[in-house]
């Protein structure tokens, strides 16, 4: 391959490319600068029109309080106003405490309910059950020396297994002790 010859033409045209770019670039860079500027005058307008707003509304806040204290209908209707609305306060938290608990009771029927279908909470029910028939069996043998009783806790199949192999294991457990 021959080296590529760079000639007056193409550093022209580089040069040309290169300076479009640039301008480009420039007039991006000014727009933002504009845009910059023009976004902090209304960002400032908009703070000193905000303050002005809030002093004018302190200003009509004071004076309409002023009326409503000098008016004495008035004063009774704000009275009114502020015990009807501890009123709907007051109802609202007891309307509040008496669905939480229905949905508590609720809760606690379809949990009783589906308890049957909880196959994980079973298991583990089935095995403290079977954890405490292995203690008993024990304190039975322990305090009775029967050497039978010891013998049928020691062939029955932890908890842990399936549950069809475990009757099959106690039957098997009673057929040795014969």
């Amino acid at each position: 391959m021959a080296a590529q010859e760079t000639t007056p033409e193409t550093h022209a045209e580089t040069d040309v490319a290169r300076k479009i770019w640039l301008a480009g670039v420039g007039a991006y860079g000014r727009m933002f600068s504009e845009a910059q500027g023009q976004f902090e005058k209304i960002a400032d307008s908009a703070n000193d029109m905000f303050e002005q707003l809030v002093e004018r509304g302190a200003k009509v806040e004071d004076t309409v309080r002023a009326q409503i204290t000098a008016n004495e209908p008035a004063s009774k209707v704000l009275a009114t106003v502020e015990k009807v609305t501890k009123q709907a306060a007051d109802f609202r938290a007891e309307r509040r405490a008496a669905l939480e608990a229905r949905v508590d009771t609720v809760r606690k029927t379809i949990g009783d309910t589906l308890a049957p279908l909880n196959l994980i909470g079973l298991h583990n029910q089935i095995e403290e059950l079977a954890a405490k028939v292995d203690a008993l069996t024990a304190e039975v043998a322990a305090l009775s020396g029967n050497k039978t009783v010891d013998a049928v806790a020691t062939k029955v199949v932890p908890a842990t297994t399936t549950a069809p192999s475990a009757p099959r294991a106690v039957k098997a457990a009673a057929k040795t002790e014969a």
